[in-house]
């Protein structure tokens, strides 16, 4: 992950920036973007929402599971938040988010990984009456999901 910093922060000595890369690290965030596989097969570069609300909880640099039907696509790191860059999908997703896989073995994965832990987070959001297209995890769901990719795993269970 690259990371960009005001040139206020030169001279301050090492100690400062690492405290800033501690924020920058502490503040990041893992979503499950649930999005059918015709979406990611149309591009890996972008995944797009109806809504600006779901677009603004992602941050640059937060990391995103590409999800849907029950299948992990890959995970990627959250490049940009653009609007109307990417229309080739069916529906019109104005409020997109850019994308770039990790770079770890097997991602991202051609034919999707099994991963009805993850449906059920779906599912469970949309219980609460949440957003189903965007959910949260855990820094250790998102390290197990890249980790069963890695490895060339068929399904991935939660822990």
């Amino acid at each position: 992950m690259g990371v960009g910093f005001n040139s206020s922060f030169v001279g301050y000595g090492e100690k400062s920036l690492t405290i800033l890369l501690f924020f920058i690290i502490s503040t990041m965030k893992y979503w499950l973007v649930n999005h059918s596989w015709e979406s990611f097969r149309r591009t890996q570069e972008y995944c797009g929402f109806m809504s600006p609300a779901e677009q603004e909880k992602v941050k640059v640099g937060d990391g995103i599971v590409y999800f849907g039907q029950g299948l992990v696509f890959g995970v990627f790191e959250a490049i940009a938040l653009v609007e109307n860059e990417f229309n080739g999908w069916e529906k019109k997703y104005p409020f997109q988010v850019k994308i770039k896989p990790l770079e770890i073995p097997n991602n991202p994965v051609p034919k999707g990984i099994i991963a009805k832990s993850l449906q059920s987070k779906i599912g469970l959001a949309k219980m609460e009456g949440k957003s189903s297209n965007i959910v949260e995890l855990s820094e250790e769901e998102f390290e197990q999901v890249k980790q069963a990719i890695s490895e060339g795993e068929k399904e991935i269970s939660l822990q």
